[in-house]
């Protein structure tokens, strides 16, 4: 489990190997077996014993801003663990490990873009017929992935079956929206319509809570494996934010289907560009459904599949 810190005053002291954590005038006692990592966003003061049980256990302690972006993070000053991690990670950017991890993400953006629009197709009395044709498609393309073998190309054939299958999800989408909202394609900077406006924001936020956890488990954000040739870029969190976009992407559809958004909440930039942004009381909107409805889940898969990763690179001794 993460233990999330975020009330000022708190303090954290150690009992034989459990945590004691003392907020709001309550005592919480956790186990160290069972944390996987303690990140603290707010002012607390924490026992030096407590430290020293994170580096003995190998839990991640993260320092981090009030919005949970991670600014400081403890290491051991031994080598670990997370020094073997790091190691494996960096060395099987371009082998077949890292063919494997990039099958996976993947795999897993198709099978949930697709689990997502059988789910609009149930749910409306009469779908648009190319949904199904969409659908096919992308079914097709989670086949090929699985299929395909470890090459020196891999990358431009992943690369052009998601290229291909967005395409299409992304026009089975627009049909599915009311026809004022309903757009010609994906745009992202900047977005030309209501909708993209919104993708890419919440897009931004989930980037910062995926990221989060990558650096929480112990693994280089900067260091991916199917964006792997973007030097200098945190590839490792454009690898995982691909495998939980649908997650932002229902909560979206949603809002708009359901006749929650507002024509005013949109500003078209004053500029060339003609960019579409979101006004205040948007953001404000967006923020708290994607705080409701969205973050618990894309935390929970992003530390699941970096669990995932992890056990890749380390083997079956974690």
């Amino acid at each position: 489990m993460i233990i999330e810190i975020s009330t000022p005053g708190s303090t954290i002291k150690r009992n034989h190997d459990s945590f004691i954590i003392h907020t709001n005038n309550e005592k919480t006692e956790i186990p160290a077996e069972k944390t996987d990592s303690i990140i603290i966003s707010s002012n607390a003061l924490i026992s030096t014993q407590a430290v020293r049980l994170c580096i003995e256990k190998q839990i991640q302690m993260v320092i981090s801003t009030w919005s949970g972006k991670p600014v400081a993070r403890l290491w051991s000053s031994t080598q670990g663990r997370s020094t073997q991690l790091r190691r494996n990670q960096y060395l099987n950017q371009d082998t077949d490990i890292g063919f494997d991890i990039s099958s996976m993400i993947l795999e897993r953006k198709l099978k949930e873009q697709k689990t997502f629009l059988m789910n609009l197709k149930n749910n409306r009395k009469f779908p648009p017929v190319k949904l199904e044709h969409v659908i096919s498609t992308i079914h097709n393309a989670i086949k090929k992935v699985q299929n395909t073998k470890y090459s020196s190309n891999y990358k431009a054939s992943f690369l052009g079956l998601e290229g291909a299958s967005a395409v299409g999800y992304f026009q089975a989408i627009s049909l599915i929206l009311p026809a004022k909202w309903a757009f010609k394609k994906r745009s992202q900077h900047p977005a030309y319509d209501g909708f993209n406006a919104v993708l890419n924001y919440l897009y931004g936020m989930a980037y910062a809570d995926v990221e989060k956890i990558i650096i929480l488990s112990g693994l280089d954000p900067n260091a991916g494996f199917y964006h792997s040739d973007s030097y200098g870029k945190p590839t490792l969190s454009y690898d995982m934010i691909e495998t939980v976009r649908p997650v932002v992407d229902r909560v979206v559809v949603s809002a708009f289907t359901k006749k929650m958004v507002h024509d005013n909440w949109f500003e078209i930039q004053d500029d060339d560009t003609n960019g579409v942004f979101l006004s205040k009381n948007a953001r404000k909107f967006f923020i708290s459904i994607y705080v409701k409805d969205s973050r618990k889940v894309i935390e929970d898969r992003s530390w699941d599949f970096c669990k995932k990763i992890i056990k890749k690179l380390l083997g079956d001794d974690m």
